[in-house]
């Protein structure tokens, strides 16, 4: 049966007999299909049937018949975008960048594989499952290069693109790129957000006159919700000249993800009184693109040089680093973390030679309040680290307490060499880079030249934490890593390294109580100290005291708002009050900032099982079995899907050569889902109770919202479990009250 029409061609529902599945084959009118012919449909459609993205709607076939051009769809479930705009005419801010993002992030991938779309409608942008599939790809291209060589598409009535969301090149017949799909984009945000199309007239010729001469009212002065950094990038896309649109689709999709990311405590703009600061990623003007790791780690020191200042309030460096390569203005960027003065700069190396350039912005008034270059050798580096500081202080008025103009005079590391050996290593670290010659051979190397000084040995010590955090290592660790971390606290008591390091050996040995106690002595010596405020969040949520853990995930949220794990961080309550469906768009957030996140992607994977959306987690989970496989959290994620798709014996057999006593209290826990869900009473039942024993405490998440262990609570143990459970998260709540 028919399906719809269009200009362009006719959708029926049919039957894929070969396949067994119903699909949507589109028709091409016969006369449009007489001006493609055969040969150039095909090629095209070829071409566009290689693309395979999650945001585009893929095509399984093409074909010619009795001179009708036909190809073949997948039929989808849902509405087009046109269709919800008729029900709810504009759409919330969060819906309409999201929709937004996702388009871009097609539009980007198409691009790159030298595929523009020329037609980007709401018409022709699909919502399955509440996300955007982007189609007709390759029509575009076909009808544009009959219209170019025979002018038979005007021959035949069809226009190639749609008037209302045209670009200016593209309604004056000149060769288009992707820039021109992005002005389009643009046309539906704005139509999106505001309810009405950008570009109207009486006919046709009049919607494209208008766009060569009329600018539409910034979205934000039609509807007061919008922040004006998002009606800023509407205005960006609906820019006539190409060259001052966006470059790409990613920078389209990052610039909306930035700006939807404003805490909402960061909208009013600063006082003058409010010494907030973002250290931006210094450029590497460097020949060698592998001095990268120089710059960014230049660019860390200085945020932690400003950081132990204690009338800056300085963004974390996870949220900083989301600005590498931005396009957008300072004033946006201030916008978009929530702080007054912005510090960019840039990098030149070449062999010992050093050029570094730095500016100081009041992003409130697009100022530049100081400015400064350095030229020297690399071993001027610590000077200039320490003088970007002070002219940094000075400019702003503020006045060092002499510990303060101690720390600054202090560094760690005094050979150039060896700093460079520790940059090289910290990013290697942070990357999970492990294996022979990697970062340990790299602190080896830099030790010899330095000694071993706590610099090196907390970052060495980090280094061990994250082997056991990948599951490579033993718990016997544990006692040698307390030894490290004491030693490291009583030598250097103002510096975090040592104290997080205990929060974990805490953490992993179940003793949530001192976990939280270690973590927050961390973040009190290095507020900048991501990691350790996520684990902080953490540990309230393992030992049950949600009202704590969204404490602890606010102030994070505030120090790092662009951070992925600060987006993890913010759903951790929610995961653990059975809310999984109401978590997966911010868990999606979190992925699109970090794609290669592990944790991220388990949260997101764990999510989509509970909410029985199993084909979906099995996407997540193939990502992570070629970046992790073997790893415990993966096998345990693994193992519970095939147990819910029925695969019993399969899901059983992946937990059961697992060593559950190597496990922290929270792996432990999902462990025992799988074993209730397969049917394992008993097994199931004395692996919850290792997990609460082990530290494991959200009384809630095992009595009521945990559908996983549902088997299990009609078990004779489990009230025995349970009360130890509220014993256990009493006493993590009265010890933290005592710290308080």
């Amino acid at each position: 049966r028919e399906l719809g029409a269009g200009g362009m061609a006719t959708v029926y529902l049919a039957r894929d007999l070969r396949h067994d599945r119903d699909v949507a084959l589109k028709v091409l009118r016969p006369d449009l299909a007489g001006a493609l012919g055969r040969d150039r449909f095909v090629r095209e459609i070829k071409l566009a049937a290689r693309l395979t993205h999650p945001h585009i709607l893929p095509l399984y076939d093409s074909e010619e018949v009795n001179d009708f051009l036909f190809f073949v769809m997948p039929v989808m479930q849902g509405q087009t975008l046109r269709e919800r705009l008729m029900q709810e005419k504009r759409l919330s801010v969060a819906s309409a960048v999201r929709i937004a993002c996702e388009v871009a992030d097609a539009l980007d991938y198409a691009h790159r594989n030298d595929i523009v779309h020329r037609d980007i409608k709401p018409e022709n942008i699909l919502l399955h499952e509440g996300h955007a599939l982007v189609a007709d790809f390759g029509i575009g291209k076909a009808l544009a290069a009959a219209a170019t060589t025979d002018g038979s598409s005007t021959q035949v009535g069809v226009t190639v693109g749609t008037p209302a969301y045209m670009s200016p090149e593209q309604a004056a017949g000149e060769v288009v790129d992707g820039r021109s799909d992005l002005f389009a984009l643009g046309c539906v945000l704005y139509e999106m957000l505001s309810g009405e199309m950008a570009f109207t007239g009486s006919s046709a010729n009049a919607v494209i006159a208008r766009r060569f001469m009329y600018s539409p009212p910034a979205v934000s002065s039609t509807r007061a919700d919008v922040p004006e950094v998002i009606s800023q990038v509407v205005s960006r896309l609906l820019a006539k000249e190409a060259a001052d649109r966006f470059a790409c689709g990613q920078d389209v999709a990052n610039a909306l993800r930035t700006a939807s990311a404003l805490p909402p405590r960061a909208r009013p703009a600063p006082t003058a009184t409010d010494f907030a600061i973002a250290v931006l990623p210094f450029a590497n003007m460097s020949a060698d693109a592998d001095n990268e790791y120089f710059s960014d780690g230049l660019t860390e020191e200085i945020i932690t040089d400003l950081s132990r200042i204690k009338a800056l309030r300085v963004t974390s460096r996870t949220s900083s680093m989301r600005h590498k390569g931005s396009t957008l203005g300072v004033r946006e960027i201030g916008d978009a973390l929530g702080v007054r003065y912005v510090l960019t700069g840039s990098v030149r190396r070449a062999g010992n030679a050093l050029r570094i350039s730095a500016q100081l912005v009041d992003a409130v008034n697009d100022r530049q309040l100081w400015g400064e270059k350095f030229r020297g050798t690399m071993d001027d580096v610590f000077d200039v680290q320490e003088r970007v500081a002070r002219e940094i202080v000075a400019a702003l008025g503020i006045t060092l307490q002499p510990e303060e103009e101690r720390r600054l005079a202090t560094r760690g590391i005094v050979h150039v060499s060896a700093f460079e050996l520790y940059l090289e290593a910290r990013e290697q670290i942070r990357r999970f880079i492990v294996g022979e010659g990697t970062w340990n051979v790299l602190l080896d190397r830099a030790t010899a030249i330095e000694g071993d000084v706590p610099v090196l040995r907390g970052l060495r010590l980090w280094g061990q934490v994250a082997l056991l955090k990948l599951g490579v290592g033993e718990p016997s660790q544990l006692d040698a890593l307390e030894r490290q971390a004491r030693a490291l606290v009583a030598e250097a008591e103002d510096r975090p390294w040592g104290y997080s390091a205990l929060g974990y050996v805490s953490f992993e040995r179940g003793d949530m109580s001192q976990a939280i106690a270690w973590f927050g002595e961390a973040i009190a010596r290095d507020p900048t100290d991501t990691e350790s405020r996520y684990w902080l969040a953490t540990s309230y949520a393992i030992a049950g005291l949600l009202d704590l853990a969204d404490e602890a995930a606010a102030e994070m949220k505030a120090s790092d708002p662009l951070a992925p794990m600060s987006y993890l961080a913010s759903v951790l309550a929610r995961l653990f009050t059975g809310e999984s469906a109401q978590s997966i768009d911010t868990l999606r957030h979190a992925l699109a900032l970090d794609p290669e996140n592990y944790a991220v992607r388990w949260c997101l994977g764990y999510a989509y099982l509970a909410t029985q959306q199993l084909d979906v987690a099995l996407e997540i989970m193939g990502w992570m079995s070629n970046a992790a496989a073997g790893a415990p959290y993966m096998n345990q994620l693994r193992a519970l899907h095939s147990v819910l798709r029925g695969n019993r014996a399969e899901g059983l057999e992946m937990v059961r050569a697992q060593d559950v006593a190597r496990f922290d209290a929270h792996l432990t826990f999902h462990v025992a889902e799988v074993f209730a869900m397969a049917g394992e009473m008993e097994r199931g039942m004395e692996i919850l109770a290792l997990a609460v024993h082990k530290g494991f405490t959200p009384v809630a998440f095992i009595d009521t919202h945990c559908a996983f262990i549902e088997p299990l609570r009609t078990h004779p143990k489990f009230a025995g479990v349970l009360a130890e459970a509220e014993r256990r998260s009493e006493g993590v709540r009265r010890a933290v009250d005592r710290h308080k």
